[in-house]
């Protein structure tokens, strides 16, 4: 899948760069995989209304729907379509670049690595707002101009300019503008509440049926052979491969936040297998405790009377990432204890899938876990997050 190489990718270049296992070998990134286990929709979702006939494109075929979130928010309205990125940029250059790079990465997957490479340099090199922002006319030319800093800088660091591949970067780039402006063509044909059915439905519908789905099939002890027990394992193969010395970082989004939770809490916790840092992001813990999906409560919660409940045994360290604006995003902090809540924001809204497609998730996440390169976390610190 496109984004499995973009997360790795991405990941690489920006949490986990310089880090190293105890052996001397590089740090891991896995990616459990549980979406064949979710939910299927028996009519291809020809339930959920719209005159666009989103339902054709549910599930795996809808590839570009996080793109499709991503433009319908950071693109200002009144943008002419081949000024979409350009408009963008002079609003907010971050935005311009997460959108570019979200949109190569689901363009070109086989470029990934050379893609997150170069964002890195592009975020530093361009700042707010470069110099030649005023000069460039439309997308493709913004985009030329771009590319020629990213080569320019990587011509002068010359190792860099390998780790580039600076041609790929400018064709992944520009199949990218490609794609941009094809999905917001179809974002601007549409009337404005049926546009946002439609690029909401199938994402929102696809979570709650994934939701039904794990709370109809899982075992009073949360595992089983489904999806629980699938991830139970591959948590189980990482925690067995890392040396004494090694961090377990756990990264977890949206109903993946809920599935380690209960595995945490429950089976694994009986094995007594432990998590150096747990980190969530756009999930729904806090809430689905609160409505006691995971187990009953004892007799002193709920925390009207100011009582939280205790993280998982096995976890050192828990972060959790919001966003206002995700409306699937929640706290945790307020129902356990030792939780942190941090929120992402960047004066847009973020789209509830579109969190591990954007580099600049990955350099929050980055800082904030960049203790972990030199021993475990020792407590919290600073909002690295916001």
């Amino acid at each position: 899948m496109e984004e499995t190489a973009a997360r790795r990718a991405l990941f690489e270049q920006y949490v986990t760069a310089g880090w190293s296992r105890s052996d001397g070998g590089p740090a891991e990134v896995l990616q459990p995989y549980w979406g064949r286990d979710g939910a299927s929709l028996a009519w291809g979702g020809a339930s959920v209304p719209n005159s666009a006939h989103v339902a054709e494109r549910f599930g795996e075929g809808d590839a570009d729907a996080p793109l499709l979130e991503i433009v319908s928010q950071v693109v200002p309205d009144g943008a002419r379509a081949d000024t979409r990125l350009l408009t963008t940029a002079r609003t907010s250059m971050s935005d311009a670049l997460d959108l570019l790079w979200a949109s190569a990465f689901l363009a070109s997957p086989d470029s990934a690595r050379e893609l997150a490479s170069a964002s890195a340099t592009a975020s530093a090199l361009l700042g707010p707002a470069p110099a030649w922002l005023a000069e460039v006319a439309d997308d493709e030319e913004f985009t030329v101009r771009l590319c020629q800093a990213i080569e320019d800088h990587a011509e002068a660091t010359r190792a860099g300019r390998e780790s580039f591949g600076p041609g790929r970067v400018r064709t992944a780039l520009h199949e990218g503008v490609a794609r941009v402006r094809e999905a917001v063509a179809d974002r601007a044909t549409a009337p404005v509440a049926d546009r946002l059915r439609a690029e909401l439905a199938p994402r929102v519908t696809e979570f709650l049926g994934d939701v039904l789905t794990y709370y109809r099939r899982r075992p009073a002890t949360g595992a089983g052979d489904g999806i629980g027990g699938k991830i139970a394992d591959v948590l189980r193969e990482a925690n067995a491969r890392r040396g004494p010395r090694d961090p377990f970082v756990l990264v977890a989004h949206s109903m993946g936040g809920n599935i380690v939770y209960d595995l945490l809490s429950g089976p694994l916790a009986d094995e007594g297998l432990t998590v150096d840092l747990l980190v969530t992001a756009g999930s729904q813990v806090a809430f689905f405790e609160e409505l006691s999906l995971f187990s009953p409560h004892p007799p002193d919660v709920p925390g009207t009377a100011g009582l939280k409940l205790p993280m998982p045994a096995g976890v050192g360290r828990w972060l959790n990432v919001y966003d206002m604006n995700d409306l699937l995003s929640f706290r945790a902090g307020p129902v356990f204890e030792g939780a942190e809540d941090h929120s992402f924001r960047s004066g847009r809204l973020r789209a509830h899938s579109a969190y591990f497609l954007t580099p600049s998730f990955y350099a929050r996440l980055g800082e904030r876990l960049g203790p972990l390169r030199s021993g475990l976390p020792d407590g919290p610190a600073g909002d690295g997050c916001r």
